[in-house]
């Protein structure tokens, strides 16, 4: 072998090195079933066995005649790697038309003749741009499961002794039919996840994640409550992938438990868990609340009240705003307005808050109102619409503007 061979053999060694790991997806074959070797005449024929491989059915094969373990027959040979422990030995590739056949030798007789195969598969990696940047191959253990792909016999005889009287080479037999692939497992490529707030009245929302594994693969879920800490879990009985937190779940955690299962069995997945669930507060999100949702002990709340100084004879507009005792700007609740004393202005009808919890009151003057009274009382009540203005859980606020009567005209 020139130099210049050799240096390009081993660049291609070197390449096919480097790639390995770039190979998306590529698993190493396995053998479903040990190759043989038959003798026939003066001739040694062996069949490649059953492979099989996640990365798809095995398109070459590397063959190895030995005897007493020593190679006899690897005329292209060139020495592989893999991720193992150790590198392959060296093999033949199958484009040779006679690497099925070894013709016997003198030396042979009487002594353990062999034939190692490995499966191959081949992949291409190309770049971005479209250009191949060379040929990756993953080769399959010589040991699988305990058995080694090797049949061996004892050469009988000698074999005739004339090199100048070639042997045809006897077609090889058809390859041996592999077993049917059984069926993978379930596995989770991706975790499932839950997004929302962890919060009184929230909902979450789980992703079942992402799986491999034979088809049909059918996956489900399971809502699950959990200590601060995320341990100690107990399954709801909640299989949709939307959750509503309760007041059951504060001061604790939630996760989601995801249910893979095929033909091979059945795998699962837990999600990380929420933080820790709270009571419902209003965020940046989600600052209002309707009013039918002020519910004991939570009550309604007046601020923001914005009053001219003095009333003067004219309209005079009161602005306020309504929360709650949690701090929700509270949307729908109904607010009115009396004044003391009686019929000095005349107060307006009752209205609602907006989503921005604001509402604004016209007060205009009123028959009683004379030179003599100096301020007035405004008495502003807010309620839950088929509440009493009195109830619990109603706002009243007391305002006392100064008022300069003028003569009416």
């Amino acid at each position: 072998m020139s130099a210049r061979t050799l240096s390009l053999l081993t660049l291609l060694a070197s390449l096919a090195a480097l790639a390995g790991p770039h190979v998306a997806g590529a698993s190493e074959p396995e053998m479903t079933q040990a190759p043989t070797i038959v003798l026939q005449g003066s001739t040694l024929v062996g069949s490649n066995g059953g492979w099989q491989s996640n990365s798809g059915s095995p398109t070459k094969y590397v063959f190895r005649f030995t005897r007493n373990g020593t190679t006899v027959k690897g005329p292209t040979s060139m020495p592989k790697t893999t991720q193992g422990d150790a590198s392959l030995p060296a093999g033949t590739y199958p484009d040779d038309p006679n690497a099925y056949v070894y013709d016997l030798q003198s030396a042979d007789s009487g002594q353990q003749m062999c034939v190692e195969v490995w499966g191959g598969i081949r992949s291409t990696y190309v770049y971005s741009d479209g250009s191949v940047a060379y040929d990756a191959w993953e080769w399959g253990h010589v040991s699988v499961y305990g058995q080694e792909a090797k049949a061996c016999l004892t050469a009988p005889g000698s074999a005739p002794t004339s090199p100048s009287s070639p042997t045809t080479p006897t077609a090889p037999p058809a390859p041996a039919v592999p077993k049917p692939q059984a069926p993978l497992p379930p596995a989770a490529t991706a975790a499932p996840e839950i997004t929302g707030v962890a919060m009184v009245e929230q909902p979450l929302t789980a992703t079942l994640g992402t799986w491999s594994g034979s088809q049909p693969l059918t996956v489900g879920l399971e809502w699950l409550r959990c200590d601060p800490e995320g341990e100690n879990c107990q399954g709801l009985g909640i299989t949709a992938n939307t959750y509503t937190v309760g007041l059951v779940d504060v001061g604790k955690t939630i996760r989601v438990k995801i249910t893979a299962a095929n033909l091979a069995g059945a795998r699962g997945a837990v999600s990380d868990a929420t933080p820790v669930v709270s009571a419902l507060m209003p965020t940046e999100q989600n600052p209002s609340i309707a009013v039918a949702k002020v519910t004991a002990p939570h009550r309604l709340v007046i601020d923001q009240v914005k009053a001219p100084t003095r009333f003067t004879g004219r309209a005079m507009r009161v602005t306020l705003r309504v929360k709650d005792s949690r701090g929700f700007l509270v949307e729908g609740a109904l607010v009115t307005a009396s004044t003391l004393p009686g019929n000095a202005l005349v107060g307006p009808a009752e209205f609602t808050t907006g989503a921005d919890g604001l509402v604004t009151l016209e007060f205009k003057r009123g028959v009683k109102l004379r030179a003599a009274i100096k301020a007035v009382t405004v008495v502003v009540i807010a309620r839950r619409p088929g509440d009493k203005p009195a109830s619990p859980r109603g706002a009243i606020v007391r305002l006392k503007l100064p008022v300069a009567v003028t003569a009416r005209r």
